[in-house]
């Protein structure tokens, strides 16, 4: 591709080239800012943008202004939206503004399919403590020295305009700020990911934290669950509200009856007995119960009524099977999970998808943008290694063939979480690579294996690769949080997280046994070790932002590790007093992947 690169400043002399930014102060100032420009000779709408955890194909989707949670009306079914979010437009017009703080790592790169021809730019985060900015439009791509934003997105609320500052500098002051130019032929987006995924720490990276899974932090959390998460009936976060998959329901069961004592064992048992009390004639689980009171998904949207999201039902068949290999199952767990399964080939044989949200009553899809039901692939591959019914597999396999060429391919999946609409989002990219080592396992077909390697690579730009430099008064930076592994969540809740909601990562482990290729092992090493920090314990307590801080009890863990500034620049690199589905991963990553040797060290 071809490109110029340029420099400007108001406030002294400005250079660039193909590897540095110098700067040099003209005079004394306190608002100080400056700029590199990377300009193509053409850009065609057809290009491919990626800026990793926070634009994917430029997230140009149909934009709706939404409180939160947001949900689709009846008369958007038929479309993919996503919230106000920095994005261009469907035609590719527009501009997008963020920070360093926004991205897993520094970095912007763009496609051009036509001439098969590709381009990154890597940066650093910051400079004097001031996070980078990246403005990128329409043939352009401008890094300013700080963040420099007309806009800035704000959560479900008005954005910020000119809400940024410069930094300090005195005459004669000059600075040299690395960055890294890669340009190269690529074929297609698989390729583009994939030289991604190789080059991703080239110019920003760090050690990873140190391994802190011990026997005293299991059984803190595994007395923080029965004290906590148990409602009397079954396991849940801690509101007691059940919800089945996604964040934790009948997932968080099965660590507890792997390692657990005689006591997590029996409520283990016990929090199948209830999911099974609770499946509609569909064949679907209910996924949201609230004092005995079954209700919907829909977030109490008029004309909404009876929504299902679809990934509750995927995770919880995927995980059921899994619960079977150390546990006896009861006849009607049996009769009810082939129930499920039977509901997923149903819904693919009439719709040729999963979809994102369902009526829970008919099993009629309602919303059917999205990768939102990946999990179910690796759940039907399972049940056809349960049941021996051939029609599991092959709707596993035309299902993995459907997303891999609609969603991987392209360069984005969507609608994991339920509140972010048809947003890009990590945690579907991580359901795809587990359904797909599934499928290999289960068929030793090369081909899944092919898919999965494509999977991990998109999943891969959603970690942090570098130690990001928190402000020295935030309770992150009191903590020395290193956040090398931690894992964003989409691009609507621009925070990354403890850990891959809801897995342990696993896949990537047996992705590095059956590839040979060891950056999967770093991977899944870099984000299973991330997530115990964020433990609160007695001899490391973990205080809230609150202006009266809240101490988190021992064993929570907050979602939030704030890079970015999408709450309010007070807040980040802190937390509120919570606890999550972070939780659950802690518990599966201890069981799953802390018995494998070459993951303690």
């Amino acid at each position: 591709m071809n490109y110029e690169i340029t420099a400007f400043s108001s406030f002294g002399i400005c250079r660039a080239d193909s590897s540095k930014t110098t700067f040099t102060a003209a005079e004394d100032t306190n608002q100080c800012f400056f700029e590199m420009n990377v300009t193509f000779d053409h850009w065609e709408d057809e290009f491919y943008l990626l800026m990793p955890a926070c634009a994917y194909n430029g997230n140009r989707y149909e934009k709706v202004k939404r409180s939160y949670p947001p949900m689709y009306k009846p008369e958007e079914t038929d479309r993919q939206l996503i919230t106000d979010v920095p994005a261009l437009a469907p035609d590719g017009s527009g501009i997008i503004e963020v920070t360093a703080g926004d991205m897993s790592v520094p970095c912007v790169c763009v496609l051009n399919p036509k001439e098969k021809q590709a381009f990154m730019l890597f940066t650093k985060q910051e400079i004097k403590g001031e996070n980078l900015g990246f403005r990128v439009e329409k043939g352009r791509i401008t890094v300013s020295y700080p963040a420099n934003r007309t806009t800035a997105y704000r959560f479900c609320r008005e954005h910020e305009t000119n809400c940024d500052s410069g930094i300090a500098v005195k005459k004669g002051e000059t600075f040299t700020l690395e960055h890294k130019i890669v340009s190269f032929p690529c074929e297609n987006i698989i390729a583009l990911f994939t030289c991604f995924f190789k080059n991703r720490k080239c110019l920003l990276s760090g050690p990873r934290p140190e391994n802190l899974y011990t026997d005293a932090l299991w059984d803190m959390q595994e007395d923080k669950f029965n004290s906590y998460n148990y409602s009397g009936e079954y396991y849940a976060e801690i509101t007691k509200i059940w919800q089945c998959g996604w964040c934790g329901g009948a997932i968080s069961s099965l660590p507890l009856f792997m390692c657990g004592n005689a006591l997590s064992k029996e409520r283990a048992i016990n929090t199948l007995d209830y999911l099974f009390a609770h499946q509609a004639n569909s064949g679907f689980f209910y996924g949201y119960i609230k004092n005995g009171i079954t209700e919907d998904d829909s977030f109490h949207t008029p004309g909404m009524e009876h929504l299902h999201m679809i990934r509750k039902s995927a995770d919880v068949l995927y995980h059921l099977f899994r619960h079977f290999r150390v546990m006896n199952p009861k006849p009607h767990w049996i009769t009810g999970t082939k129930k499920c399964a039977d509901a997923f080939v149903t819904l693919f044989q009439q719709f040729g998808t999963f979809g994102q949200f369902i009526n829970i009553e008919t099993g009629e899809l309602v919303v059917k943008s999205s990768t939102a039901g990946a999990m179910a692939i690796g759940g039907l591959a399972l049940a056809w290694e349960f049941f021996g019914e051939p029609v599991y597999l092959e709707t596993a396999k035309r299902a993995c063939d459907f997303y891999y060429h609609r969603d991987i391919e392209n360069g984005v999946t969507t609608g994991g979480p339920g509140e972010i609409l048809g947003a890009p989002d990590s945690e579907s990219a991580f359901a795809m690579l587990e359904s797909c080592v599934t499928l290999f396992e289960v068929t030793k077909e090369e081909k899944w294996l092919r898919y999965a390697e494509s999977c991990a690579h998109l999943a891969a730009s959603w970690v942090v690769t570098y130690p990001y430099l928190f402000p020295k008064n935030s309770e992150f930076y009191r903590l020395g949080i290193n956040t090398v592994g931690s894992v964003f969540a989409n691009i609507q809740n621009k925070h990354s997280a403890p850990g891959i909601c809801t897995l342990s990562g696993d896949s990537l482990y047996k992705l590095w046994r059956y590839t040979g290729n060891h950056e999967y092992l770093e991977l899944i090493k870099d984000i299973a070790f991330f997530i115990p920090q964020c433990v609160s314990t007695k001899k490391r307590p973990i205080y809230s932002w609150d202006d009266t801080p809240k101490l988190l009890p021992e064993g929570f863990i907050c979602e939030r590790v704030n890079m970015s500034d999408w709450e309010g620049k007070q807040n980040i690199g802190g937390v509120f007093c919570c606890s999550c589905w972070c939780e659950t991963s802690l518990l599966l990553t201890f069981t799953e992947l802390m018995c494998y040797d070459e993951m303690k060290r």
